[in-house]
C-alpha cells in the first residue's frame, strides 16, 4: 500500500486500518467534556473525533444506534507502533516547531479502522494532543491488517432477534401455564359444583 500524495500540513487517514503515535501531555488540562474520564478515554476521544471529523472518514459503525456508542470506543490503545514504517511525522509539517505541548507528554500510540475513504485532514494537535506520526499500513502487519472490527449494529440487530424470539418462547410458556391454570380452576369449580 502507497499513500498518496499529502499537502504539507496534513496528515492522511488511510482506508481500513489506521495506527498513529500521538504526544499526550502528562498533566492534561481541565476540559468540560472530559469530566470524569481517564487519560486513556481522553486520548481514545481525541483521536476519534479529530480522525472522524476527516472529510469522507468514518469510524463510527453506521448501524451502531448512538445510544449504545461510547465516546472513543472506536480507537484501541497499543503499545507500540507494531513495527510499521512512518507514513508521515511531524517533522514534515511547515513550522513543525511551533507545534508543540505547553508540558511534560508521554508518546502514546493508537489505532483505529476508517470505514470510509482515505482522507486527509489539518496535522491533528490542541492543548493536550499532538500527533507525532502516521504509520503506513501493511498487508503484513497485524496491526493493520486484522478484519474490520465486527459491526455493533449487527450485534444488537442479533441481541434483538435473540431477544424477540425469547419473548415468544417466554410468551408461549406463560400462555401454556396460564391455560393449565385456568383449565384446573375450571376443574375445580366443576368438581365443587357436582359436590
Amino acid at each position: 500500500m502507497t499513500a498518496a500524495p499529502t499537502p504539507a500540513g496534513f496528515a492522511p487517514v488511510f482506508a481500513g486500518w489506521n495506527v498513529w503515535s500521538v504526544w499526550q501531555k502528562n498533566d492534561l488540562d481541565i476540559e468540560i467534556g472530559s469530566i470524569g474520564l481517564d487519560a486513556d478515554r481522553r486520548l481514545r476521544v481525541w483521536v476519534e473525533d479529530t480522525a472522524d471529523a476527516a472529510s469522507g472518514a468514518q469510524l463510527h459503525d453506521p448501524l451502531n444506534p448512538s445510544v449504545f456508542h461510547f465516546d472513543g470506543d472506536e480507537v484501541e490503545i497499543i503499545p507500540s507502533d507494531a513495527g510499521l514504517s512512518v507514513a508521515l511525522g511531524r517533522e514534515t509539517v511547515p513550522n513543525a516547531t511551533d507545534l508543540a505541548l505547553d508540558g511534560p507528554a508521554t508518546l502514546r500510540f493508537v489505532r483505529f479502522y476508517n470505514r470510509g475513504a482515505a482522507t486527509i485532514l489539518a496535522w491533528p494537535h490542541s492543548s493536550n494532543y499532538l500527533l507525532e506520526s502516521v504509520y503506513m499500513p501493511s498487508a503484513t502487519n497485524a496491526a493493520t491488517n486484522a478484519p474490520a472490527p465486527e459491526s455493533t449494529g449487527g450485534d444488537v440487530k442479533q441481541a434483538a432477534t435473540a431477544v424477540a424470539a425469547g419473548a415468544g418462547s417466554v410468551l408461549t410458556v406463560v400462555l401454556a401455564v396460564g391455560g393449565l391454570a385456568a383449565g384446573a380452576y375450571l376443574l375445580s369449580q366443576f368438581a365443587k359444583r357436582r359436590a
